[in-house]
């Protein structure tokens, strides 16, 4: 389940914003952000999906452009929906970690500008997204919301360490005497100092292993969102 919602008009920052959810996935894997055009799939039903992920999220971020403001200026003279508006509004009412990003050039509008119930959002600190220095400052964003733990590393380590104990054994066990290859106790002691060796090899040259680990994992991922995109496309 994603964790962080991404509110934009698509007029102002919809490239943005699929940027940022890119930029998500390959700094952290997984599906870190929800993003109505990419996640809500055929013939769900719009309003109710986002009510579900607005509710899931921890974070809500506010993606403002230049024509963010003109935008929701001219709405508020129409009757339609303005899905935008009630996403922020909804969020700001429930308490979420609300953080305006700056696209652009743009500015945090005045609270006069806006209306009633998006008045808070001028309360909340805003940053700022620059083409110039755009993973520096996702990476501070991402600071900012919180690193989620890399489950998938876990994993794939956990595969790598039984791997490689097995294969240890396997070249050990004909090296011993012939009273200890039948010992289970003794065995037992073997892998256990294994996993204990691999362990601590892990801890010391973590960093090191993450660089090997790191490409893997994109690489996977990548092929899966691939695949994903494929079967939606076709679905469409």
């Amino acid at each position: 389940m994603p964790t962080v919602f991404l509110s934009y008009r698509r007029s102002d920052t919809g490239g943005e914003a699929g940027r940022l959810a890119d930029t998500f996935h390959h700094k952290m894997g997984g599906s870190l952000a929800f993003r109505d055009v990419a996640d809500i799939p055929p013939g769900a039903q719009f309003d109710s999906m986002l009510d579900k992920e607005l509710a899931a999220a921890k974070t809500v971020l506010v993606l403002i452009g230049p024509s963010w403001l003109t935008e929701l200026r001219q709405r508020l003279e129409q009757s339609d929906i303005d899905y935008v508006r009630v996403e922020v509004a909804t969020a700001l009412a429930k308490g979420k970690q609300v953080i305006p990003l700056l696209i652009n050039g743009a500015t945090l509008p005045p609270a006069h500008a806006l209306p009633g119930d998006l008045g808070a959002l001028v309360k909340h600190q805003a940053m700022t997204l620059r083409d110039e220095s755009w993973n520096q400052d996702a990476d501070r964003l991402i600071d900012a919301i919180g690193r989620p733990y890399r489950w998938d590393f876990v994993a794939l380590r956990s595969v790598f360490a039984v791997v490689a104990i097995v294969v240890a054994v396997k070249l050990l066990i004909p090296l011993l005497p012939d009273d200890r290859t039948n010992d289970v106790v003794f065995v037992r002691i073997l892998v256990a100092s294994l996993a204990g060796a691999y362990v601590l090899i892990t801890a010391v040259s973590g960093p090191l292993i993450s660089r090997v680990i790191d490409p893997v994992v994109q690489r996977v991922q990548a092929r899966s969102a691939a695949r994903a995109a494929q079967r939606s496309g076709e679905v469409r």
